[in-house]
């Protein structure tokens, strides 16, 4: 790690193009997370229109209860990328420590 970070200090032009890469695959994320947010509007729209055309009651409630599920699981899956990091970084930090 260390002679990573020495590489980029010595070359400010390999560095400037290394930001300019995270940038761009940064912005490509949320940009693919945006049209990810669309689509879902998009289908809940469709469902929404087929409930009226159907005749059908459109019930908030199991909208609630959906994202109570998607609350819990998004909940866990943050307790576990927590954890991995976590556990990514002890181990980078004793590898570290044990190379000086």
């Amino acid at each position: 790690m260390e002679k990573i970070i020495e590489y980029f200090a010595t070359n400010p032009v390999h560095l400037a193009i290394a930001l300019v890469l995270a940038f761009i695959i940064l912005f490509s994320f949320v940009k693919k997370l945006l049209k990810l947010g669309l689509v879902i509007i998009a289908i809940l729209i469709i469902y929404i229109a087929y409930l009226v055309y159907t005749g059908q009651e459109f019930d908030p409630g199991k909208f609630d209860e959906v994202g109570q599920k998607a609350k819990e699981i998004i909940n866990e899956s943050k307790e576990s990328i927590e954890k991995t990091i976590d556990k990514k970084k002890k181990e980078a930090v004793d590898s570290v420590l044990e190379g000086t």
